[in-house]
């Protein structure tokens, strides 16, 4: 990728961020750099086109921290995959406002760029409930409830961080293990 093409990514990525999808103009983007019109129609067709692209990156993005460790260590893949995400929340809130705040409905490319990358999570999710049920650490349990329900959760907390309302990752990330593990009552 050329670096003029990687600044207006960066920028329109910062620029979605902010105002939105509907907000934004091409002329925000050109502006905010400095450069003409005709320089980002070099690289890009139109404001979807470039959306599109910013989603995509910030999908490959999330997608290279998610990890496979050894099958035979489920929970810690689990918490490792977690905590590398929620980190990912605290460092680069830009990134997770385009997962978490998407207009869903906006286009259906772009919604499936999403789909697809929820769709590999919830995969990972249910590889490890199986594993850790083969295993015997696992309650048996219908997995695809579950696993909707860990993202669930998961996308929540990751919201939680984003706004402000829930403190950092690590504290995040041992609760929502905590509360998989042992549930809400006391073991009475």
């Amino acid at each position: 990728m050329k670096k003029r093409e990687e600044e207006i990514l960066s920028r329109a990525k910062a620029l979605f961020s902010s105002k939105g999808f509907h907000s934004l103009t091409v002329s925000d983007i050109v502006n905010s750099l400095g450069i003409a019109r005709g320089t980002f129609y070099l690289y890009f067709k139109n404001k979807d086109d470039v959306y599109r692209r910013v989603l995509e990156e910030t999908v490959s993005e999330i997608s290279k921290r998610l990890k496979r460790l050894p099958l035979d260590r489920p929970l810690e893949q689990l918490r490792e995959n977690l905590l590398s995400i929620l980190k990912l929340i605290e460092n680069d809130r830009e990134t997770a406002r385009l997962i978490f705040y998407h207009p869903y409905r906006l286009n259906p490319e772009f919604d499936s760029i999403l789909e697809d990358f929820y769709g590999k999570v919830l995969n990972l999710i249910e590889r490890a409930l199986l594993r850790g049920m083969e295993m015997g650490i696992v309650r048996e349990c219908n997995v695809s409830v579950v696993s909707r329900a860990i993202l669930g959760a998961f996308t929540e907390v990751g919201k939680g961080i984003l706004d402000g309302e829930i403190g950092g990752a690590e504290e995040a990330v041992d609760e929502l293990l905590s509360f998989g593990l042992r549930g809400l009552l006391e073991g009475r």
